[in-house]
């Protein structure tokens, strides 16, 4: 399992839009419906000038097969506007192998 890491550096008063923006094009609910992922996140720092988007996928490939469709370059300019740093077809997040992990089980009782 892997872990992917994309961080962004927002404008300063665009972090509602930035959060709104993910939420109108369904990135994270994109994300987990393609076969491979298992979660996704986006996490805003309090100041509201980064975010980080987190994932977990099966494994690189599924990841690749992520970051190569094509309708992720559409919406490229819409949100590179609320960034300091445009966002490219190159623009894929840092991969980390998963080495250790918990999970909060729930109890009955």
């Amino acid at each position: 399992m892997i872990r992917t890491y994309l961080e962004f550096d927002v404008l300063p008063g665009k972090a509602d839009e930035l959060v709104a923006f993910f939420a109108a094009q369904q990135y994270l609910e994109n994300s987990v419906a393609q076969e491979g992922c298992h979660s996704a996140e986006l996490t805003m720092s309090s100041d509201g000038l980064q975010a980080i988007v987190t994932a977990t996928w099966d494994d690189r490939e599924a990841y690749d097969r992520w970051t190569s469709r094509p309708d992720r370059e559409s919406t490229g300019p819409a949100l590179s506007a609320l960034l300091k740093n445009p966002v490219g077809e190159g623009t894929i997040g840092r991969v980390f192998e998963v080495a250790s992990m918990g999970v909060l089980e729930t109890r009955a009782g």
